[in-house]
């Protein structure tokens, strides 16, 4: 017979791993302390749908247009998302506390007024806080509504009632539902509201946007889950002692995930970078353990200085260190440029940086990175001012994607001494150093770490 009570499950706060009995340690991702106690739910019975054939479209007979989205007249922001906010769809921004997610989307939706009512939900803030915000922002409109609420059923309720052409929700941590079985604030909790918002938004065809914090170890709170059920999914970086901020995409069903929208925080709000191909460059490339890397994300092409710093190690074993770099890619540059670019560093710490932090992933970034280190260990400055290219697990420099265009980017910002591989054709206006080993770059400069 079966049981009328709805049984009791144990879910990992971390990793959101559902266990049938307490355990002292989630078996799944390893975290201490971290199961709670919640009611399971009731599956309900499926009695299936009677489709006709012909209520299954063809795929060629399907309108596009709906995936294309209308632009909210913030330039970097649109850039970013692919182009516009789209119709129906569930936007998740996240980002560490004070990085500008509100003030970033206040400035959305002053923008998108243009299009028709504003919805903001703040479960977070004042309504008169949110008023003196838009007023140093650049004015109040008359077409934002504000709903300051915890309630998640009021904000549905408000979007069902305006049917705005934006809704906002700040944040999805602070609202909740006393009908759910699941604790409030809790990963199950926050997840089963983002799935509710999920189905009103394709319900009610009201494009909606909803914050989400990052936890201490820079994923977004949730966990994992709650980044799965939305559409796209936005996460707005920056160093807190730099005033740019970059918007970057880990997931969209509407567009690409490797465009980076580029800002400048100022006291006005997130202004959109006017050239963002140069705006994570120093003033001067001509300075020791220095080194620019032509990034591609997307169709765009980014200027990233990296900075490099190698000291004798007195204690314990070398340290390595990088921001914006990945630290095991780090290791591997490092043993290539032992190996064959005849540059020991067993015996010295390595600490590298990019310019705000950014993260690179672009292999490309390879000889740029090896050229710093290079150069700070040999203490000579570059003879060039950009590098460009990936190297190899022998030594080699090979060429990447669309290294053309990165030279021609890198020529009209002014940077136009260039290393490359060998077989980069010659570009207008660049001076190229090309080379096919690693041995060949590093024998412009003095191979004794000092």
């Amino acid at each position: 017979m079966a049981k009328s009570a709805a049984a009791t499950i144990y879910s990992c706060s971390q990793c959101d791993a559902q266990h049938p009995k307490w355990l002292g340690q989630c078996t799944t991702c390893g975290a201490w302390g971290t199961l709670t106690a919640t009611r399971a739910p009731v599956a309900a019975q499926n009695h299936g749908t009677h489709l006709r054939s012909e209520d299954i479209p063809a795929l060629d007979t399907v309108d596009p247009t709906p995936a294309r989205g209308t632009p909210s007249g913030i330039a970097e922001f649109d850039a970013a998302i692919g182009g516009g906010i789209v119709a129906g769809s569930l936007l998740l921004l996240a980002g560490e506390p004070g990085v500008g997610k509100s003030t970033l989307l206040l400035q959305v939706a002053h923008a998108h007024t243009a299009h028709g009512t504003v919805l903001y939900v703040s479960g977070e803030e004042t309504a008169g806080q949110i008023r003196m915000r838009a007023e140093r922002l650049g004015g109040a409109s008359s077409h934002i509504r504000v709903l300051t609420t915890t309630n998640a059923q009021a904000a549905l309720d408000a979007i069902t009632t305006l049917k705005p052409a934006l809704a906002i929700i700040d944040s999805i941590q602070t609202l909740s539902n006393p009908d759910l079985p699941a604790d409030a604030g809790g990963v199950t909790h926050i997840r089963t509201l983002a799935n509710t918002f999920l189905a009103h938004t394709k319900t009610t065809n009201v494009p909606t946007i909803i914050v989400g914090h990052v936890t201490k170890d820079g994923a977004v709170a949730g966990p994992k889950t709650l980044e799965h059920l939305v559409d796209q999914v936005a996460v707005l970086e920056g160093d807190p002692d730099n005033d740019l901020r970059y918007l970057r995409m880990t997931k969209n069903r509407y567009g690409p995930t490797d465009i980076v929208g580029v800002f400048t925080h100022t006291p006005q709000g997130l202004v959109s970078c006017p050239d963002p191909a140069a705006a994570f460059l120093g003033a001067s490339s001509a300075a020791v353990g220095t080194a620019t890397a032509a990034v591609a994300f997307g169709n765009r092409t980014l200027l990233v200085e990296i900075q490099a710093l190698v000291v004798r190690t007195h204690a314990g074993p070398p340290q390595r260190r990088s921001i914006g770099v990945d630290i095991n890619r780090l290791h591997v540059l490092l043993a290539v440029l032992a190996r064959h670019g005849n540059i020991p560093l067993g015996a010295f710490d390595v600490h590298v940086a990019t310019s705000a932090g950014i993260r690179i992933d672009d292999p490309a970034a390879d000889l740029a990175i090896v050229s710093a280190i290079a150069s700070a260990a040999t203490n000579h400055v570059l003879p060039f001012q950009v590098a460009i290219g990936t190297v190899h697990l022998d030594g080699s420099i090979r060429p990447i994607r669309s290294i053309e265009r990165r030279i021609q980017e890198a020529v009209r910002i002014g940077r136009t001494r260039i290393a490359a591989p060998r077989s980069t054709s010659p570009i207008t206006g660049a001076h190229l150093t090309t080379c096919d080993h690693l041995r060949e770059l590093t024998s412009l400069f003095r191979t004794e770490a000092k």
